[in-house]
């Protein structure tokens, strides 16, 4: 290979960005990790917000489970599918100008939740918000580090992960009570402000990014990949409920294998593809890939089942909950910079294992936790998961973007989030999934009877809330019925009434009498404690000693995982990352401009 096609197609040089970063003052620089900061915490706080919501909008657009489902999936599907063509975006088009547009997406999205009428309006914010996000996250990182010295690559990404952790604590925070002392339209506008402020600020205080106008944009790359993702985002997400044998989820497979096929097949045949494949030739960049996908995936057991322990088992209240639970954000908070300072010094192979080392103790820990027990002992358990995962993620990170070539640094933003993505879909499905055949195999082995055959409409009897039960503070029973579509709850109605025409009457199909609801009937408490979790009544009703063997049993899985990811991190990262680190001593490189090699045609 010539020298100039070494320099063109080399990892991103150390001497370059050095030079880059230099052109800019310390105060400017940590201006625009600021703005970074404040992008990514929009989009984890909305998230939270949006989860402390949902109860508030199942009511008031009486919705039932699977259009529920679709709150998340409508933002989902876009964030998880458009971050890689997104950081191919960034490369191509200047990483400034698609991160600034994507807070401009945003706070146009939450604009409209707040006026939306319909839930088909809040269906279209949700997927605007979600291609913000996208932009936002794909491209903020590799922004962030682009203005530092490369050496500090580890301690910028740290920062911008502490940002993520609190925007996902506050958000539920900040959503209950702008929601309870303004309307839950209030709590949106948060995300307005912030974007307006913020986008005025960057565009006169972030540098411009290098472009690549000349490179072709491979369209159907992209899109291929957002449509093969979304079908998987389906059947993560609906199989539980509707069944693989439903024809929905039959046809989602195979929207997997069809589009996912021809994704492959472009991907490995144009010129400049949007998902690089070739990518995953590099070990570095493939082992953190999936030990961020492991360490997420083995994270969900403690994010969905943990606070059902605490409330069900150890009978706490949900601020209590919420107290203890936070400890492992704030060991994430804390631990991130100081790891990825640390991987800058010593290199990110040996922190990075040490953390997903520290999860998995941690996370094995917790089956020994005794059924009876005070709940402050929860917190070293806790504390040490949350350490665990601060150490891993800024010097995976740091492995992540030090194993990409330069003009490739957008994907490497994309690959940044999208094992978190996965992980916690995945995860969250197959965690209530496992959880719940392992308590219902326990309950029957003890000689518990559960019955979870739907009961016909008629013979159910709905209670109604009395004034009696409003007047004492008592919250009325709450009886969840399963899911029936929509056609064969018509017919049952029909049969159940004696009602079988209701064309012509001018009467609105609109029911808000919610006493005869055919889903779930349940006063909105979204204000104190209410929360969506996948589990059925039935399951959380069983007595503490039969859900224990269920939780310690997903518990100690996932420290089992961990460990695996700590074995991975270890073994299967080479040394080019070392001999990178040690290459230059400090004391004798000379000025970072008078190292820049001179090539014909190349561009900083």
């Amino acid at each position: 290979m010539s020298l100039s096609g070494a320099v063109a197609t080399r990892g991103p040089s150390r001497q370059v960005t050095e030079a880059a970063a230099s052109e800019l003052t310390w105060l400017s620089r940590y201006v625009v990790l600021a703005i970074v900061c404040v992008g990514v915490f929009m989009n984890t706080l909305d998230t939270g917000i949006i989860d402390v919501l949902n109860p508030v909008f199942t009511a008031q657009f009486h919705l039932n489970l699977y259009l529920e489902y679709w709150i998340e999936l409508s933002y989902a599907i876009p964030l998880i599918g458009m971050l890689l063509p997104a950081g191919h975006m960034g490369d191509r088009l200047g990483r400034k100008n698609v991160f600034l547009a994507g807070m401009i997406l945003f706070g146009c999205g939450s604009g409209l939740l707040t006026m939306m009428p319909t839930f088909e309006a809040m269906f279209v914010a949700r997927v605007i918000e979600g291609v913000g996000a996208a932009l936002i996250s794909a491209n903020g990182g590799v922004l962030a580090v682009s203005v530092f010295p490369w050496k500090q690559r580890g301690q910028v990404l740290g920062i911008i992960g502490t940002a993520v952790a609190l925007g996902l604590k506050f958000g539920p925070v900040a959503g209950g009570f702008l929601s309870d002392n303004f309307g839950w339209r209030s709590a949106f506008l948060v995300n307005v402000v912030i974007g307006i402020v913020f986008v005025i600020l960057g565009s006169m205080v972030v540098p411009p990014s290098r472009r690549n106008p000349g490179k072709s944009f491979d369209v159907w790359g992209a899109l291929l990949f957002v449509l093969a993702m979304g079908c998987f985002l389906v059947i993560v997400n609906q199989a539980p409920t509707l069944g693989l044998d439903s024809p929905q989820i039959l046809l989602c497979i195979t929207g997997v294998v069809v589009f996912g096929a021809a994704f492959f097949y472009v991907s490995t045949h144009v010129k400049d593809p949007t998902i690089d494949l070739s990518l995953y030739k590099s070990r570095n960049f493939s082992v953190a890939v999936s030990a961020a996908f492991i360490s997420f995936l083995a994270l969900t057991p403690v994010n969905h089942l943990l606070p059902f322990y605490m409330e069900n088992v150890q009978g706490l209240h949900v601020s209590e909950t919420g107290l203890i639970f936070i400890t492992t954000t704030l060991a994430i908070a804390v631990t991130q910079p100081f790891s990825g300072r640390w991987a800058d010094r010593v290199g990110s192979r040996p922190v990075a294992s040490l953390g997903l080392l520290l999860q998995g103790v941690g996370l094995l820990a917790l089956t020994v936790v005794p059924l009876q027990i005070n709940p402050d002992w929860l917190v070293p358990e806790l504390a040490l998961i949350g350490v665990g995962v601060g150490l891993f993620r800024s010097p995976n990170h740091r492995a992540l973007f030090g194993s990409v070539p330069r003009d490739k640094m957008g994907q490497a933003g994309g690959y940044q989030h999208l094992p978190r993505q996965l992980g916690e879909s995945i995860g969250e499905t197959g965690v209530v999934t496992m959880f719940s055949a392992v308590v219902l195999a326990s309950a029957a082995v003890a000689g518990i009877h559960v019955d979870l055959s739907p009961a016909p409409v008629a013979a159910v009897a709905t209670p109604v809330p009395t004034p009696a039960a409003a007047g004492n503070g008592l919250k009325p029973a709450v009886v969840i019925q399963p899911y029936v579509p929509a056609a064969q709850a018509v017919s049952q109605l029909q049969a159940a009434t004696g009602v079988t025409n209701v064309a012509g009457t001018g009467t609105s199909l609109l029911d808000t009498d919610t006493s005869d609801d055919q889903i779930v009937d349940v006063p909105d408490d979204s204000a104190s404690d209410s929360s969506d979790s996948g589990l059925s009544q039935a399951v959380t009703s069983l007595p503490a000693d039969v859900q224990m063997l269920g939780y310690r049993l997903m518990w100690g899985l996932a420290g089992v995982i961990a460990l695996g990811g700590a074995v991975l991190s270890w073994y299967g990262r080479d040394e080019e990352e070392q001999a990178e680190h040690a290459a230059v001593p400090a004391a004798s490189a000379p000025p970072a401009r008078q190292r820049i090699p001179v090539v014909a045609g190349s561009s900083r």
